[in-house]
C-alpha cells in the first residue's frame, strides 16, 4: 500500500520553502510532500479574506486525490483555517460514499487555528480565562518594549525582522532562523477577522500538535481549541516553540507517520 501524500499549508507570512527541511525529511520517510503558495502572503492588493488560500490548499488536494492518492494535510498556524475550510467535502469517509477514489484521511493541526463554523482567528484569541488573560497582558507588554506590528495603508502586516524570532522562532538554530525571517512575506489583516463555514474537524479525523513552549500561539489557547473539539482531536505533545517543523522536523515526520496509520 503506498503512503499517503502529504500537503502542507504555511502559516500566515510563510512560503513554502520554510517547510523546505520537513519535506527532506518526509522524504527519507518514503512521503511525497507538497507545501501550498498561499496567495494572501505579498497580496497586493492585500486579500479581504482567507477563501483564496483556501482554493489553493484545496487544489493542490485535489491533485493529489485525482492522482487515486490518499492525502494527510498540515496545517501550521493561521493555515489551520485555509486547510479547514479547502478540505470541506474531501474527506476519506465521504469520498467512498461518493464511490471516489482517494480522500482525506487525517488533518493535523500543528499549533494552528482549529476554529468551530462562526468562529474567526480573532475571535478565537480573546481571552477566556484569568491565565489567558495574563498571557494577553504579557503580550501587550512585550508590544510596547519592543514595538507592535507594522500595518500598511493598505491593510499588510509588516514583521519586525529584527525580533520576530523571539516569537515565531524560539528553540530553533541560528542558521535556520536567518533562512526563515528573510523568507517571510507580508500577510494582509483582513483573514484574521473572517469567521470560517465549516468545523473540519467534526468531519474528518484529525490530530492536534501542542507546542508548549509556544509563543505566538500559547498553549492554553491551543488547549482550549482542543477543548472545543470535545474528543474529536487525537493529541500530541512537544516541548517545541511556534515552528516545531523547524525546530524538531524528526518529531513532526514522526506525528505524521502516525497520523497516516504507521505504528510506531
Amino acid at each position: 500500500m503506498a503512503n499517503p501524500s502529504i500537503v502542507i499549508v504555511p502559516g500566515a507570512w510563510h512560503r513554502p520553502a520554510h517547510f523546505q527541511s520537513l519535506i527532506d525529511e518526509l522524504a527519507k520517510a518514503n512521503y511525497d510532500a507538497e507545501a501550498v503558495t498561499m496567495p494572501a502572503v505579498d497580496s497586493n492588493p492585500p486579500l479581504a479574506s482567507w477563501d483564496q488560500d483556501a482554493q489553493a490548499v484545496r487544489q493542490v488536494i485535489l491533485n493529489k486525490l485525482d492522482a487515486g492518492k490518499d492525502v494527510v494535510v498540515l496545517g501550521h498556524s493561521f493555515g489551520g483555517v485555509a486547510m479547514s475550510e479547502g478540505a470541506k467535502g474531501l474527506g476519506k469517509k465521504e469520498r467512498d460514499a461518493q464511490g471516489l477514489k482517494g480522500g482525506i484521511i487525517k488533518l493535523v493541526y500543528m499549533c494552528a487555528m482549529a476554529l468551530p463554523e462562526g468562529q474567526s482567528h480573532i475571535g478565537q484569541l480573546v481571552p477566556q480565562t484569568p491565565e489567558e488573560e495574563e498571557l494577553e497582558r504579557q503580550r501587550k507588554e512585550l508590544e510596547a518594549k519592543l514595538g507592535g506590528l507594522q500595518v500598511t495603508a493598505d491593510g499588510a502586516i509588516v514583521l519586525p525582522k529584527d525580533h520576530v524570532h523571539l516569537v515565531l522562532y524560539n528553540r530553533c538554530n541560528q542558521k535556520d532562523i536567518d533562512r526563515a525571517v528573510e523568507l517571510l512575506g507580508t500577510f494582509p489583516i483582513g483573514p484574521l477577522s473572517v469567521p470560517v463555514t465549516y468545523t473540519a474537524y467534526r468531519e474528518i479525523p484529525s490530530t492536534y500538535i501542542v507546542c508548549k513552549n509556544d509563543m505566538a500561539l500559547r498553549e492554553p489557547f491551543q488547549r482550549r481549541m482542543i477543548a472545543q473539539g470535545e474528543g474529536c482531536f487525537e493529541v500530541e505533545e512537544c516541548e517545541e516553540g511556534h515552528s516545531p517543523f523547524m525546530s524538531n522536523p524528526g518529531f513532526i515526520v514522526d506525528c505524521i507517520r502516525r497520523a497516516a496509520g504507521e505504528k510506531l
